[in-house]
């Protein structure tokens, strides 16, 4: 049984001065996974990350590169998924080593005062030589490539929590929600609610809310596009790894189309919506806003008082 997930820190984690996209969505869904036994999932990084020159180490000297490093994660918005730090982060010079090998998780597992052994822990990695090396030591593995090589498990960070769900706890109804919801809201535009989860098969129902068009007529006798969340009903049809393979859904009928028109025309006349950014006043309960796509989007900000 998985009790702990490991990163490996480095290309994996970060590109140029950024966190890779998806990463902390990622995160905060590890965060709030269950193990088999339905305790917390530990999460751990370890790093062989750069030594100083000559490589004596001191304590003084393991210190400050200790120091250094969990700056950059904060700069980065990712030292608070590994806190405290001195429990949860380990380097190479921590244990004494000059790259990863044994010593490092063992150092690690040492470092979270739990009683843990290697084979109880998920090491996730984009060195194939690291995997070879890990899964001899009793570890499970998976591999990030975001160059999608052949022999990779996942490219993407969104695609991550479902195949450390399989692996953590199988039949984990929490992970697996929590691991679709971050992989259809990030690949599917989709929120997703609820899921009727049979643990003996890939394909899941479920509810979900999707966005869809909703075409105005403006008083100047302009047309607009609002979109706005419906409810749907969804299928997700899971691959042999675990990961998405397909999703439908089925679509809102006309009426129930033509009556959310209606209703926002309702609260246009009312004056019942802002529009930006700015906070909702008097009678406004809500707002549309324009997301990162560039669509208009229908938000409830408020209700009236009665």
């Amino acid at each position: 049984m998985v009790k702990v997930l490991i990163l490996h820190s480095g290309a994996m984690l970060v590109q140029g001065d950024a966190a890779l996209p998806h990463l902390r969505e990622a995160l905060e869904v590890l965060s709030k996974f269950e193990t088999g036994s339905g305790k917390a999932l530990i999460l751990s990084l370890i790093a062989d990350y750069p030594r100083p020159s000559p490589p004596v180490m001191t304590d003084q000297k393991v210190e400050a590169i200790f120091s250094e490093y969990v700056s950059m994660l904060d700069k980065l918005d990712l030292k608070r998924f590994f806190e405290p730090v001195d429990r949860h982060i380990t380097l190479a010079a921590d244990a004494g080593a000059l790259q990863l090998e044994r010593r490092i998780f063992v150092k690690a597992i040492q470092r979270l005062r739990q009683r843990i052994s290697l084979s109880e822990c998920l090491f996730i990695t984009p060195s194939a030589e690291h995997v070879i090396a890990c899964r001899k030591m009793g570890m499970k593995v998976l591999r990030f490539d975001p160059e999608v090589s052949t022999n990779a498990d996942f490219s993407n960070w969104s695609e991550a929590p479902l195949l450390i769900a399989r692996i953590v706890a199988p039949d984990s109804a929490l992970n697996k929600t929590l691991a679709l919801q971050e992989r259809l809201a990030t690949a599917y535009d989709m929120q997703l609610v609820s899921i009727n989860d049979d643990k003996r098969s890939n394909l899941i129902h479920g509810r979900a809310k999707k966005l869809f068009p909703i075409l105005l007529k403006t008083r100047g006798g302009r047309s607009e596009t609002i979109e706005v969340p419906f409810p749907v009903n969804v299928e997700i049809t899971l691959d042999k790894q675990g990961n998405v393979s397909t999703v439908k859904n089925d679509e809102p009928d006309a009426e129930t189309v033509a009556e959310s028109a209606h209703f926002i025309k309702t609260l246009e006349a009312n004056k019942q919506i802002s529009h930006g950014p700015k906070p909702a006043t008097g009678s406004e309960t809500h707002r549309i806003e324009v997301d990162a796509k560039g669509r208009k989007l229908l938000t409830r900000k408020r209700f009236t008082a009665t």
